[in-house]
């Protein structure tokens, strides 16, 4: 018997999807980043972009951006919308599927009919949503340090490490999250469907915040708050933000393993 065999089995159904995926990701961020140059050789963009409504910038995660520098450019184009929502798909989508999907099909009693209980299936299931979270943002990452150089983006590598780390643990705990509905569940749709909602109201109370001073207490229980606020490309990341995500994941996953085990699964 394989050490992990939930978390090696799903690696091996998921990999060739992975590296489409992986693909397709890498392949977007380099003709984002190959647009630079006529961007920042273009004298009207900056103007143009003032001329939009603070608050439909800030909605779309763009705000105060000096799109004349590669920084400024990819933490509007990149980081402020598309690569949150595009890490979690991914996470989201999985976290959803492992357990929750599994007994919509019938296959969660197989699952466990193995010698192995439901906290090692279900913490076997949360290091996948990691595994992928990690490669998402490996990827981002290696691609953005080679492009760096060929369009002079400018870029610092340790801003850039730590707005990917912003990314990468942002898209772990909501994965997590639609992980643990889908096994309180046993309804890949539910999880997708709650999870989703919580993501998109975290957002946008990190993205209103800025703007509607009644909502600036309620930005610090949004994770989007702690991985993509401040501009981190730009500004650099606060670190301790990290600790913050990790000690939410960490709980959601705490509730979701003593809720699995607690639960009545022929209910």
């Amino acid at each position: 018997m394989r050490r992990f065999p939930i978390l090696s089995q799903e690696l091996r159904d998921r990999r060739r999807s992975l590296l489409w995926w992986s693909v397709g990701v890498a392949g977007w961020i380099i003709v984002i980043a190959a647009m630079f140059p006529t961007i920042h050789e273009s004298s009207g963009i900056a103007e143009l972009v003032d001329q939009y409504p603070k608050g439909i910038l800030a909605l779309f995660g763009v705000s105060n951006m000096d799109f004349g520098s590669g920084s400024g450019y990819l933490a509007g184009e990149l980081f402020g919308f598309v690569v949150p929502l595009l890490a979690l798909m991914l996470t989201m989508g999985a976290g959803a599927a492992v357990v929750g999907g599994a007994e919509e099909r019938g296959l969660l009693d197989l699952m466990l009919s193995h010698p192995i209980g439901r906290r090692r299936v279900l913490l076997e299931s949360a290091a996948l949503v990691a595994v992928l979270a990690a490669v998402f943002g490996l990827i981002v990452f290696a691609v953005l340090a080679i492009m760096d150089p060929i369009f002079g983006l400018e870029l610092s590598m340790l801003n850039l490490f730590g707005t990917v780390v912003g990314v990468v643990l942002l898209a772990m705990v909501l994965g997590w999250l639609a992980l643990v509905i889908g096994a309180l569940t046993g309804s890949r749709g539910r999880a997708l469907g709650v999870a989703g909602a919580i993501a998109a109201l975290s957002y946008l109370l990190s993205s209103l915040s800025q703007l509607v001073d009644a909502l600036r207490p309620l930005r610090l229980i949004s994770p989007f708050w702690y991985a993509t606020s401040g501009s981190p490309l730009v500004g650099g990341y606060t670190w301790w933000y990290a600790l913050v995500l990790i000690a939410m994941g960490a709980a959601v996953l705490l509730i979701g393993v003593i809720l699995f085990e607690r639960r009545n699964l022929s209910s």
